[in-house]
């Protein structure tokens, strides 16, 4: 790991001191990697807004991220050209803007370019107005005119021309079509969460597949959302036909998912895709947000079956552990590793895949002649991970030749099946295994190391807290909540000043933390994914200190975010951006009929967070204030909510949760005694729907504000009560009634 942060030092400090234009002076790793472009770059802000206005030039936005592989693509064949760059340099104003940073401008023109194209995704290529409305757009653009496509030289003409003639045109169509991105506020009555969850459901079943896992066609993404929905429902269910199709697609994809190429056998984590439907071959890039969400998953379905599945518990510590990898000292987590790496040290030219694929006579010379018992390592091995002589990759999943006579490591076998194979008993078999595997990742921390984006993203440590969360209550194991407890500490310590967050910090050149130069506002997915966290850690953990940091971020969260039936997505004040949008209220004319993306997509909306942290906050403070809110969230997505469910998986999570109640557990006393010891234990032994819990140390601890907490306050200690409804039950106060009451329920 200090390799790889001496490397990623080593990197940025590299990219600043060689910078030709403005971005050498920003923190973002996705800047820095265009800061020596012959292209004058601008950051977004108001020194290119200004010179745009000045100069009555059209803007050229390029949107993308560090570790986006068409992005690398467009950057060496159009952006270090010099020809090019002239071009740009001299009819246009060139902006820059890492997706990742400032989320608010990325989703804003994504809308208009999904509109107009039907589709998106990075690197994304927007031109604008001087007012920063948009002209025309795309993705990728390639560097010249083939197979039916313009090249991008000849788009940054048309443009130029065309604002020559047209510009005035131009600007008064930019402005209608920021008006149509404008959302539109509607506020309705929402069906029933049982129908709400039976149509998701229907579809999830409908589009699943039964033979790889996962729902739909190549390409195919883990969806954490759509898991947690799976798991939710079906904790939600008695003993039903339903509850157990869930639990099989459930159990199908995840294992399907950790034996497949997506998964890194060698380096441990998941990759972003797969580029098939058999989870073989990946898109390589490995995201902190994916890591951190599936940890989550695994957990709860861990939890869900009762912890049937010891594999299930070995995923969650292998994601743990590359979590680990990409790591701060002081407990903040990094963004992202690129899909793209040198094959050698002496290469010139980086490849996908490069870091993470083997040839077959790579692996015979690491594992030589060990054995297990009689049984060659090396051939046992190449059988339990698919290793073919001429690669395991098809032609299809590779349309580059990037990984011709390459393997990507995958697990066909069962254990069983494997050591039956080789006369060698299951133990003997992981063991030789794990030799291996060791072995292998000996020698590939020796390869180029592929980038590291060491921005250190508010919202995916909050993320990353409730997959540790989650992952503690799964297994029992205190290394998962104090990892969670540390990460909380370094967004205490970074990224939290005064009751407010900014967005990101980054890794410096001496390894410290830095600010940005522009010191990133928050956003709302900051506060709402980082309140779910600080939620999860006191429900476990049971220390007002976590409580009363969400009370006060929530409240900072409704200042600057709240519309009346959502959140936006950037705070009031912000006006660089002309229009401020609620994920999932996106509404276009006509002629632009398609919505930008489901909504719980790779991650969840801050609303459909937000609107379980309100419901949350309601349990243990019984103000019904957030229960309002959370109702006016519902009705704010009840058109996307009743025509098309399955874009809001997790929100519909929350609606359940609103209209059937939750379970309160309330937890009064000294959290050291025996009682209260066990009634934690219990809580994490079983996945309970919608459960809350409540900790009271005394009358003046903030969760004994309501008025029922607060008569609990003055009763005997230590106590557990029992809540639905706001209607208690009797305290139970000796550890056989605690046993009979977990049974019960």
């Amino acid at each position: 790991m200090l390799n790889r942060l001496t490397h990623a030092t080593k990197e940025v400090i590299r990219m600043a001191s060689t910078y030709k234009n403005r971005l050498g002076q920003e923190k973002s790793p996705y800047l820095l990697q265009h800061a020596n472009n012959p292209i004058d770059w601008y950051p977004w802000g108001e020194e290119a807004f200004q010179k745009a206005k000045e100069t009555n030039k059209p803007i050229f936005l390029s949107v993308g991220y560090s570790t986006c592989h068409w992005c690398h693509v467009m950057e060496k064949e159009s952006f270090e050209n010099e020809n090019t760059a002239k071009i740009l340099n001299e009819n246009f104003v060139a902006i820059k803007v890492d997706r990742e940073e400032r989320p608010d401008v990325d989703k804003l023109y994504m809308a208009f370019v999904v509109a107009a194209s039907g589709h998106g995704g990075w690197p994304m290529s927007v031109f604008l107005t001087p007012d920063l409305h948009p002209i025309t757009g795309g993705t990728y653009f390639p560097p010249d005119d083939n197979r039916g496509m313009l090249g991008f030289p000849t788009i940054l003409n048309m443009i130029h021309t065309e604002w020559q003639k047209e510009g005035e045109n131009l600007r008064t169509r930019g402005a209608q079509i920021i008006k149509l991105l404008q959302p539109e506020i509607k506020s309705g009555d929402v069906n029933r969460s049982e129908d709400v969850f039976k149509s998701i459901y229907s579809h999830k079943k409908s589009t699943f597949d039964s033979r790889l896992g996962g729902f739909g066609r190549a390409p195919k993404f883990p969806k954490a959302p759509d898991f947690d929905f799976l798991i939710a429902f079906a904790s939600s269910q008695s003993n039903s036909e339903e509850k157990q199709e869930s639990i099989m697609m459930l159990q199908k994809t995840l294992e399907s998912m950790a034996d497949g190429g997506i998964h890194d056998h060698i380096g441990n984590g998941f990759h972003r895709y797969s580029v098939d439907s058999e989870w073989h071959i990946p898109h390589f890039e490995k995201m902190i947000y994916d890591q951190s969400q599936l940890l989550a998953s695994y957990s709860e379905f861990h939890s869900l079956t009762e912890k049937k599945h010891e594999s299930i518990k070995l995923v969650i510590n292998d994601i743990f552990e590359y979590m680990q990898k990409i790591s701060h000292k002081d407990g903040g987590f990094y963004a992202a590793e690129d899909a793209d790496s040198l094959p050698t040290h002496e290469s010139t030219e980086k490849v996908e895949g490069a870091f993470c694929a083997w040839e077959r006579d790579e692996i015979k010379q690491l594992l030589g002649e060990k054995k297990i018992e009689s049984a060659s390592l090396f051939d046992v091995f190449v059988d339990y991970f698919d290793v073919e002589e001429n690669g395991n990759v098809a032609k299809s999943s590779d349309p580059h030749g990037e990984l011709k006579n390459k393997n990507v490591l995958r697990k066909l076998l069962t254990d069983e099946e494997c050591a039956t194979n080789h006369g060698i008993t299951v133990e003997q078999l992981k063991n030789g295994i794990d030799e291996a595997r060791e072995i292998l990742w000996i020698a590939r921390t020796k390869r180029p190391s592929p980038h590291l984006d060491s921005k250190m993203v508010t919202a995916w440590q909050g993320l990353a807290i409730t997959g540790l969360v989650k992952a503690y209550q799964a297994t029992n194991e205190p290394k998962y909540l104090e990892r969670a407890e540390k990460c909380a500490a370094f967004v205490e310590k970074y990224l939290e000043e005064n009751g407010e967050l900014r967005r990101s910090v980054y890794l410096g050149d001496n390894g410290e933390v830095e600010q940005g130069n522009q010191r990133m506002k928050a956003f709302s997915d900051d506060y709402a994914f980082l309140i779910q966290g600080l939620l999860d850690l006191y429900t476990v953990a049971g220390k007002n200190e976590y409580l009363e940091r969400c009370i006060e971020l929530q409240k900072t969260c409704d200042e600057k975010f709240w519309s009346g039936n959502g959140y936006f997505i950037s705070e009031k004040s912000d006006e660089e951006v002309s229009v401020r949008m609620i994920e999932g209220k996106i509404i276009l004319s006509n002629f632009y009929k398609k919505n930008f993306s489901d909504q719980d997509g790779a991650e969840p909306t801050a609303t459909s967070i937000a609107s379980n942290n309100l419901l949350r906050f309601y349990d243990i403070l019984e103000n019904e204030e957030y229960r309002e809110k959370a109702n006016q969230c519902f009705r704010g997505a009840s058109e996307r909510l009743n025509k098309i469910p399955i874009a809001l998986p997790k929100m519909a999570v929350a609606l359940q949760r609103w209209q059937l109640g939750s379970t309160t557990f309330v937890l009064v006393g000294d959290p050291t005694s025996e009682l209260l010891t066990e009634a934690r234990n219990q809580l994490n032994q079983k996945l309970i729907n919608n459960v809350s819990v409540v900790h009271i140390r005394s009358k003046d601890d903030v969760s004994a504000s309501g008025s029922s907490h607060n008569a609990m306050a003055q009763g005997p200690q230590p106590a557990v009560y029992l809540c639905k409804g706001f209607v208690c039950g009797l305290p139970v106060r000796k550890i056989d009634k605690l046993e009979q009451l977990f049974e019960d329920l």
